[in-house]
């Protein structure tokens, strides 16, 4: 009940400040103490408004200053018009412009002033007895009192929400938007240690600004001034309150568009999903894996749509400021962000040539690894190095791009390797051992079969190519490895040396190269003579050359 007395209290002594605030302030008005009896419309003579509002005034607050509280008003008949005098001295003259100005006769006129002027001079007189001061020095003395009590419980309250924020820190959690921190337990303990402080410091500020205009309202010579500062706090006030009342209109059309725009974008999302699980289907018009894309790209025109729609009604943005602002970021993203809207834009072109999918073993130029990432901007691969490589959407576009994955699960892919064997060993025999070594390796499938090419026949050897299918694509790396190490394996166990021989020959009848099947069991190499003659003596000597 205390607290309720002291409100309806604060609240009855600051309805005289917020009256006289809600007074418009006029040069032409006349009166005193901030009190105004009536308005000058027009001069007289040399005298405008302003001049002739400025001398009755003195003359009133001369008045006001003499020592005889008694006032005595009247109206009196001149050459010029009718005089209202105080106590027998003049104060102001009514002419018939005043009476037009007003609607009214020229006597009326009069009487109504006089019976302003009277009636603010008793008033004012009053005010500046003693016994009024004695009453206002009491009511400003408890309304500082007030004052100083709510400056305490407002301290009392800051220290005990302080206290309750310190012993409940440790159950502060971070603050998180889909999994992302956005803010740390610490920060946002801080954060609201800030906010409680601001708010604390601006309280104090209006609680001690509103006292203090509260106490110089209840002196004559600070009314005055309390008023204005009064006037000045609220007239910005009530224009921001009747902006927001204004704006009303234009916060709901955005409330409408953004709750649209949002349940636009969660039926894009439903979709999406949806054709992502096979449910629904949106071929041939969008593939089955570029839906979670095109739902990206069609909630980004969405949002852009929205904001297009939006700005309008934002305050401001009409404003030259706001023109300028717009075209200085527009530049800047123009030329600090090229590289960017290209390998966005090849992004998208990659997206719907869908030329590899998560987890495929694919070969961007150089760089050979599984996809584990596609975005518009750029495509992440995991190396067989266990490497994260980061190929720009541009790049990746520029260059060849091989998916081993692509066909492995249907066709099949290709696994190749290269021999090469010398013209001795028979071309059959080596047929048979690479395809026994493709036969006892893991991951090469036995349906298709094997098969073996030979690629070139050389001034020296043979190259044996072996081609064998595998739907592993991602273990391409250690097949190869165990193929090669097996390949090894048969050959030594057929007897056949894996090396590219070079020959240096006399072909006059020495061993052929051809394999002895294929010359036949009677074949016997020829051989050819060689004449040794020394100084002494001519022989014959009968050579048998060998070729090495």
């Amino acid at each position: 009940m205390t607290r309720i007395r002291i409100l309806l209290m604060a609240t009855c002594l600051l309805s005289p400040c917020l009256t006289a605030a809600q007074q418009p302030s006029c040069d032409s008005c006349v009166g005193v103490n901030g009190q105004t009896f009536f308005l000058l419309r027009h001069g007289v003579g040399s005298f405008s408004s302003v001049d002739r509002a400025k001398l009755v005034n003195q003359r009133l607050n001369a008045m006001l200053q003499a020592s005889s509280p008694a006032v005595e008003t009247k109206v009196q008949s001149t050459d010029v018009g009718l005089l209202i005098t105080v106590n027998g001295q003049p104060i102001v003259s009514v002419t018939d412009a005043d009476a037009d100005g007003e609607g009214v006769t020229r006597q009326a006129l009069a009487e109504r002033w006089r019976a302003s002027i009277d009636r603010g001079l008793q008033e004012a007189g009053h005010v500046r007895s003693r016994r009024t001061l004695w009453r206002r020095f009491a009511l400003g003395s408890l309304v500082l009192i007030v004052g100083i009590l709510l400056i305490g419980l407002l301290r009392r309250l800051n220290k005990y929400l302080r206290s309750r924020l310190e012993l409940g820190r440790e159950r502060i959690p971070a603050l998180r938007l889909r999994g992302l921190e956005v803010l740390s337990a610490e920060k946002l303990f801080r954060i609201v240690g800030r906010c409680l402080l601001t708010a604390y410091a601006f309280s104090l500020l209006v609680v001690s600004l509103v006292f203090a205009l509260l106490i110089f309202e209840q002196f004559p010579d600070t009314q005055t001034y309390a008023r204005q500062v009064a006037l000045w706090l609220w007239q910005p006030l009530v224009a921001i309150f009747r902006g927001f009342i204004g704006y009303l209109p234009n916060l709901f059309f955005i409330v409408v568009i953004v709750f649209v725009t949002r349940v636009v974008m969660r039926g894009v999302d439903f979709v999406a999903r949806q054709a992502e699980r096979g449910v629904i289907s949106l071929e041939p018009w969008i593939h089955r894996d570029v839906t979670h894309p095109t739902a990206q790209i069609l909630k980004a025109i969405l949002i852009v749509l929205a904001l297009f729609f939006i700005a309008p009604l934002i305050p401001g943005t009409g404003s030259t400021a706001a023109k300028g602002l717009s075209v200085i970021i527009g530049l800047m993203v123009s030329f600090g962000s090229s590289s960017t809207v290209g390998n966005l834009i090849a992004g998208v072109v990659l997206t719907y040539m869908r030329p590899f999918q998560i987890g495929d073993r694919v070969k961007l130029g150089d760089t050979e690894g599984d996809v584990a990432e596609r975005r518009f901007l750029f495509t992440k691969l995991i190396t067989i190095k266990n490497e994260e490589v980061i190929v720009p959407s541009l790049q990746a576009l520029g260059t060849s791009i091989i998916n081993y994955s692509a066909r492995a699960h249907t066709a099949g892919l290709i696994l190749h390797t290269s021999v090469t064997i010398g013209y001795d060993a028979p071309w059959r025999k080596v047929h048979e051992l690479l395809i026994r070594a493709a036969e006892r390796t893991p991951g090469i499938l036995k349906e298709p079969i094997p098969f073996v090419m030979q690629t070139s026949l050389n001034d020296f050897f043979v190259s044996y190519q072996l081609n064998a299918y595998t739907d592993q694509a991602r273990k391409k790396a250690m097949i190869y490895s165990e193929l090669h190490e097996n390949i090894q394996d048969s050959f030594n166990e057929g007897g056949i040396e894996i090396l590219s021989p070079h020959y240096f020959q006399l072909r006059d009848g020495n061993a052929s190269t051809i394999a002895r099947e294929s010359l036949g069991k009677d074949h016997e190499p020829r051989r050819f003579l060689v004449d040794a003659r020394t100084s002494r003596d001519q022989q014959a000597v009968e050579v048998s050359a060998a070729s090495t």
